[in-house]
């Protein structure tokens, strides 16, 4: 999905699925509620459900997690964000349309115990039909910060037991390893991490998880992108590129393969990106996008930061 189309829809976070019924007569003992979704307090949530339907910014982390749904929107998995094996284990996973809108019948056929989402209550789905076949657990988000953070609420949804703080708490300590290892050389090099996609250049704000980590390892960022943004990304229209030319280090998106948009190959090459000052003296990194929610994807961006950080001289020599 295009920075563009997120910016539109991306949605908004913070439930509580914690909260079960506790002394409801009427929940079983295979039952809870979770409270606090977008579409308030969810009764008869299945404790250990075996069909899930996952939809908008489940995708990925349901698959980190191993689990394979029964049906996903369209776009929930693709090959750019999960490694070949993961992906191999849900690349059929049968559609059920797009954040868009849902095909109700299709979801019907798949005969879902739970149905699983993330919204900030903008896109064009009917939660409501869909809580005639099964109970909808949407949680709430507003940035790509909140999906990550939803990551453990959408286990405990899922009924599933993860070590995700374990995980996230050894990310962070290797986050803080390259500061402390490079930070003399990095702190005051400012930093911007950009991307291509839909034919607009788009660059990474404080409100990003990409920032989050470029900003835990010691990198300094352009001041245009840290005071107060809007969203997690900024439009910067092609003619104002060398608005770049206080950029110490240029970090650029790439998939969890390393590869790069074509858009953003074409925008690299060009005589405008050149003459920016990093690109002069090969300041110029791969990062991996930080819309990919998993842990393989987090670790690559540890790993190119690292890279990065040793690279990067203020006098512009790459060793």
């Amino acid at each position: 999905m295009t920075a563009g189309a997120l910016l539109v829809l991306a949605a908004c976070g913070d439930s509580d699925s914690s909260g079960t019924s506790g002394g409801s007569e009427r929940a079983s003992a295979d039952t809870r509620t979770v409270r606090d979704t977008l579409n308030g307090d969810i009764a008869d949530v299945p404790r250990n459900p075996e069909r899930v339907v996952a939809l908008w910014r489940t995708g990925t982390e349901l698959a980190d997690m191993g689990v394979k749904p029964v049906a996903a929107l369209e776009g929930e998995f693709t090959k750019r964000e999960l490694d070949a094996k993961t992906f191999a284990k849900v690349k059929d996973v049968p559609t059920v349309g797009s954040f868009e809108g849902v095909d109700v019948e299709k979801v019907l056929n798949a005969d879902p115990d739970l149905i699983v989402g993330m919204d900030h209550g903008g896109l064009s789905i009917d939660y409501k039909e869909l809580e005639e076949i099964a109970p909808t657990v949407i949680l709430k988000i507003k940035e790509p910060t909140d999906v990550w953070r939803n990551y453990p609420k959408l286990a405990d949804v899922l009924g599933r037991s993860t070590d995700f703080a374990k995980r996230n708490t050894a990310l962070d300590e290797s986050l803080t390893a390259v500061k402390r290892r490079f930070g003399e050389k990095v702190d005051r090099a400012k930093a911007v991490h950009l991307n291509v996609e839909g034919g607009k250049t788009w660059i990474s704000t404080s409100k990003s998880l990409t920032w989050e980590r470029i900003d835990a390892a010691g990198f300094d960022y352009l001041d245009t992108y840290t005071k107060k943004p809007e969203r997690y990304v900024a439009e910067l229209a092609t003619e104002n590129l060398p608005d770049l030319h206080d950029a110490d280090v240029i970090l650029y998106s790439v998939d969890l393969h390393g590869r790069k948009t074509p858009d953003l190959d074409k925008l690299l090459k060009t005589e405008s990106f050149q003459r920016l000052p990093a690109a002069k003296v090969d300041n110029v990194f791969p990062v991996t996008s930080g819309t990919i929610y998993t842990f393989p994807a987090a670790k690559q961006q540890v790993r190119e930061l690292t890279s990065a950080a040793k690279r990067f001289t203020p006098e512009g020599k790459s060793s």
